[in-house]
Formats: C-alpha cells, structure tokens, sequence
C-alpha cells in the first residue's frame, strides 16, 4: 500500500489551527489510515488504496478537518464554463481509448505545493492506475497550447521532444534507450502505432503512459495548467482527474471544463465535481452496526465524513463527493458512519449465539510439527506465498502446470501463488551462501492449487518441506528424517520409486498413505542446484500436512 510523507506545518497552515504530532498519530488511524512514524519535517503515513484522495497532503488536511467537526458536510467545487475544447481520434480507441481533461488557472506552485502534486501523481499512478497501464497522467503549461487538442496516435518513427531533452527524438528511441520508456514500454507492448497528444499548431504534449513533451514543461512560474488522464476504464480516469482538481482547487485554484469530443459523436465536459446520490436506508445502518442511530443521526456522523444528506423519514438522501471513489454500495456509507462515529465509542458486546470457540485444530497440529522440527535441529524460515514460474518450475526441473497467477502484477518477481514450498526453500539456500554449512531448513505453510470444483477455482493446501544443505546430506538422510516424522505421528507409509523431477532418478521416491502421495523426497539434482547456484549438495523432502492430519486423527 502506498506510504506518503506529509509535512507537519504544511498540513497545520491548511487545516488553519495548531496540531500536535501526539494528536495526529492518535487520530489520524482512527480515519482509516495506518501510522508508519515521525520524520524530521512530519510523519509517514499508510493510505488504502481505496482512498485515494487521501494521497495529497491537501486531501488528507480535508478529511481530517470533517472528521473532527471543523468543517462538517459537503463542499462544492465549482467548474467555471469554457469553450476549451479536445478531439479523441478513432486511432486510440484500439489502444488506450478514454481521455479527460480539465484546465485549471490561478495556481500557485510553490514548494509545498509542488511536493504535494508530485507525491500524489506518483502514487495514483501506483495504486489507482496500475503503474500508469490503467490510468495515467499528465500535467502540461497552459501558456503555449493552442486549442483544439488532438489525442491520437503516431506511428515509431514519429518524433518529439520528450520531457528532460535537447533534441527530438522518435518513439522507438523513447522506448528503447530513455529510462522512463524503458520503464514503462510494456504498457503500450504490441501497439502498432502509439497514443500522442499535440495541439493545433501539431506540438506534441504528451506520449500518455510514457513522457509528456519539453513543450508543455511546469515549472514555478506557471500560474495555468491543462491536465489531461488517459486510460482504459473510463470510471477510474474520471475519478483520478476528479481528485487532481479538487486538490488543486483546495489551493485556490480554479478550474475549467473542456469538452471532450470522441469519434462516436459523444462529447464529454469534464471534470464534472457535482456530487452523485445514493439512499441509505437507517435501519440497515442500524442492523449492520448494532447501533440504535436516528435517521439524523445517522445522517451527522456521514457529514463528518464530507458528505451531503437529507433527511426524509427513515431514509436518508446522501450526496457523496466525486472524489469518493470508493463509496460503490450502501455498505461503504455504514462503514463511513462508523468511522465518524468513531470506533472507540463502540461498545463491545458477546453476541448472543452458542457455539464451540477454539483454535483450528490444523492449527495446533501445525504448531506441533513445528516443534518437533525444531526439535530435530531443524531451522524454521518462512518465506513469499507469492513467486513466478521461472521458480516454481524452470529453476526447479519441474514440468509446468496450471497455477494461480495474477493480473497486471507490479514485480515479475511475484505474479504468481506458489504451488510447493520447496522452491522456496532453495531460494532462501541460494541467497544464504556466505553463511556456515549445515543449513538445515524447514516451513510449515500453505500453498495454492487449482482445483475447479471450488467456488474460487483453487483451494489451499497445507505442506511441510525440508531441506537438508551441507556436504553429506543424501537420500538415506532425507528418507530417515521423514521416517522420524511418521514415527512420532505413529504412522507408516508406503515408500514406492519415483517421484518428482527436481530430485534425481534412482535417489528419489514417493511416501503413499491411504493410497494417497503424502510425501516426495530425493536428492536435488545437479542442474537443479546449477539454477540456485549452488555448490552444496541438497536434499529435501515436501509432505501433505492435510492428509497427515486427517491420518493421525483418524
């Protein structure tokens, strides 16, 4: 989750009152955030994702002022008419169809606030736009541009100045050898030609997601702005561009609509910060929290929360700001007027229902074997649930296989839920070289596997892996460590040849119980140990701590 950096006098000259560190660090969680510390200037603090006006110090200082009861209720932004005008080329609608734009006058960027727009920009794109995939931003002088802009597309051989350079240079380059496009090229992977956006007079302002253009360049001087948001979901630029102009307009800004014409004859004005209805039914307030809230009540604590409301009988009007953007059911107005009821007034109560109250038994089996392993000499890790193929099957000699894999994953890294620990394992040998041999290692965890029959398509399996690392260890080792095992869970399995391709043929088996594998064992093969890079020998074992349960109480 993104982490901002708000500087303490900046938000006490915003909020117009006095604020101590100590206060804010009570508080401020309370509103849905998490404390991450003080620094030299101000205070780190954790936002959701879900929130993302509460990126900019200037959101956070609006939130805090209606929680606290400074500035209870609604607040109106007005969008001044204007003849601004932009044409969406049918080029685009095959690779990043929407666009939105505003312009906004009267800024002054001074260095708070200059800070302030940097931050924000870059974690909307982190968080909200997918790492500019989904949304992405632009901020451009008004000064230069001449009306109407055209957002289209040009083909690799097309050149501009980009942002930070001397010369002209064409989108193949920017993608190849600059350091932002390098950084972001895969956004736009497999385009034929790419978006552009240019003025009138054919002066490129922006490369959306990549660079926007030397023409367009802010700097302290600019009073006047043209914010322009690209993207793939229409819902989800809008609101970006929603947030960026009230921060603006929490500065003195002022802002302007422009008509944005699309290739279908549509014209879209933004932005358009006239707030949007949603009836809350009171009772369903009250069933939800167990609390016994009047409709007005009710209709306070949202106030307190920046919306509008209008009470009529057991029914209550809410006007929700358009920079909420995470208010989509009746339930994320019930959560809002728990949090400006606050928590802490809540009093706890034991539901009156009967039932049996304890820790999961797999749980406790779990922690046993853990101590037992211990017990063994064994070294306990645990390490990412998330990993990648190159992991789980290249690296290990393992044949691939359907996993559960992530949309528009922000690492390579980890795109994927692991199928075994035992990759795991080996990675955490392979970055431990430096340190003295026997590394012996165990984890008790859960991995993911598909399993169609569920709701969700996968289930998770609870599995033991140990890895034996020194210059002895072997398969009579391994294959007498799991024997130790089933000992001491009184057990006996079935020990028949084979097993899986990591370890090596002839000095590996699988342990059936009930007709069912509960553990694959071996020695790690060369090419295997190659991958990890390294030099020791390895030997390692995985088991099913499901069916081990199930056996040992059954």
């Amino acid at each position: 989750m993104p982490v901002i950096e708000v500087n303490l006098e900046d938000f006490r000259e915003l909020l117009g009152r006095e604020v101590s560190i100590e206060e804010l660090q009570d508080r401020l969680p309370m509103m849905g955030t998490s404390w991450e510390g003080v620094t030299e200037d101000g205070f780190h603090l954790e936002v959701f994702p879900n929130r993302p006006d509460l990126l900019s110090i200037e959101g956070l200082v609006r939130a805090y002022a209606n929680w606290t009861g400074a500035r209870t209720g609604l607040r109106r932004y007005p969008v001044e008419k204007s003849d601004y005008k932009v044409v969406v080329d049918k080029k685009t609608q095959e690779v990043r169809p929407w666009f939105v734009t505003a312009v906004v006058k009267n800024v002054e960027f001074d260095d708070p606030l200059i800070r302030s727009i940097i931050q924000m920009q870059e974690k909307l794109h982190v968080t909200h736009g997918r790492r500019r995939r989904k949304v992405a931003i632009g901020l451009h002088s008004l000064e230069p541009i001449e009306f109407p802009v055209t957002y289209t597309t040009k083909p690799p051989e097309f050149k501009f100045r980009p942002l930070g350079e001397r010369f002209e240079k064409d989108l193949t380059w920017i993608l190849g050898e600059m350091k932002t496009g390098k950084e972001y090229a895969w956004t736009v992977e497999g385009f034929k030609e790419y978006p552009m956006i240019l003025d009138r007079k054919g002066m490129v302002l922006s490369m959306p997601p990549i660079i926007n253009g030397e023409y367009t360049r802010i700097d302290e001087l600019t009073t006047e702005l043209f914010v322009d948001v690209t993207g793939t979901d229409l819902k989800a630029i809008t609101e970006v561009l929603n947030v960026i102009c009230v921060t603006l307009a929490d500065r003195g800004a002022e802002i302007h609509e422009v008509h944005n014409h699309y290739p279908d004859g549509k014209v879209l004005t933004t932005p358009s910060l006239d707030p949007w209805v949603m009836e809350l039914d009171n009772d369903y307030v009250n069933h939800t929290l167990g609390s016994e809230f009047t409709p007005k009540e009710s209709a306070r604590e949202l106030e307190k929360m920046g919306h509008g409301t209008e009470v009529k009988g057991n029914v209550i009007k809410v006007k929700i700001p358009s920079y909420r953007a995470d208010i989509m059911h009746p339930i994320d107005l019930v959560e809002d007027i728990a949090i400006g009821y606050d928590y802490d007034n809540f009093e706890p109560e034991i539901p009156p229902i009967s039932s049996e109250a304890g820790e999961d038994p797999l749980e406790v089996f779990s922690r046993g074997l853990r101590n037992f392993l211990v017990g063994l000499g064994l070294l306990e890790v645990v390490t990412f649930m998330m990993s990648n193929r190159d992991k789980l099957f290249h690296r290990m000699s393992l044949p691939e296989e359907p996993i559960c894999e992530t949309d528009n994953p922000k690492m390579e890294a980890y795109d994927s839920l692991r199928n075994r620990l035992l990759p795991g394992l080996m990675e955490v040998l392979s970055t431990n070289k430096h340190h003295q041999y026997p590394q012996n290692l165990y984890e008790v965890d859960d991995v993911v596997v598909i399993d169609p029959s569920t709701e969700t398509g996968a289930r998770s399996r609870r599995r033991l892996a140990i890895a034996l690392c020194h210059s002895s260890a072997s398969f009579s080792e391994i294959k007498a460590t799991m024997n130790t095992i089933l000992e001491n869970l009184e057990l006996q399995a079935e020990v028949v040849e084979g097993g899986w391709d990591c370890f090596i043929e002839g000095r590996r088996f699988t342990a059936v119980l009930e007709g069912k594998p509960i553990c694959w064992a071996g020695e790690v093969k060369p090419e295997v140990l190659e991958r990890w890079d390294l030099e020791m020998p390895v030997a390692a074992l995985e088991m099913d701590v499901n069916l081990l349960f199930k056996a040992h109480v059954g």
